[in-house]
């Protein structure tokens, strides 16, 4: 678990968002996001998805399955994210990866 926690923590941290914006954009204490990262909490499968589609990466990846994280960066003009940013990042991401996957059901 701890594994796990790490690269949510990493994730998070490359993307400059403080705890206090991930967990208010999940819905949970802060507590319970810095147990996670720590691997002293277990995440639900509700927090999994929301974390993948925030992160833009696969289930696979972050459960630290797969190495492969193909991530597009993307410049916000903002200083500041803060937890209502993260929904539309979220939307960004799962946009981009839905694209990504048809892009390759097309090309097979």
């Amino acid at each position: 678990m701890k594994n796990i926690g790490a690269r949510m923590k990493t994730l998070r941290e490359n993307m400059n968002l403080t705890p206090q914006a991930v967990s208010s954009y999940l819905d949970i204490p802060s507590k319970d996001l810095l147990d996670m990262e720590d691997g002293n909490k277990n995440i639900t499968l509700s927090i999994l998805n929301k974390l993948c589609s925030l992160f833009g990466c696969s289930e696979s990846y972050l459960l630290c399955k797969s190495e492969e994280f193909d991530h597009t960066k993307f410049a916000l003009r903002s200083t500041s994210i803060e937890a209502d940013d993260l929904e539309g990042i979220a939307s960004m991401n799962r946009i981009y990866m839905n694209m990504k996957y048809l892009t390759g059901k097309m090309d097979d």
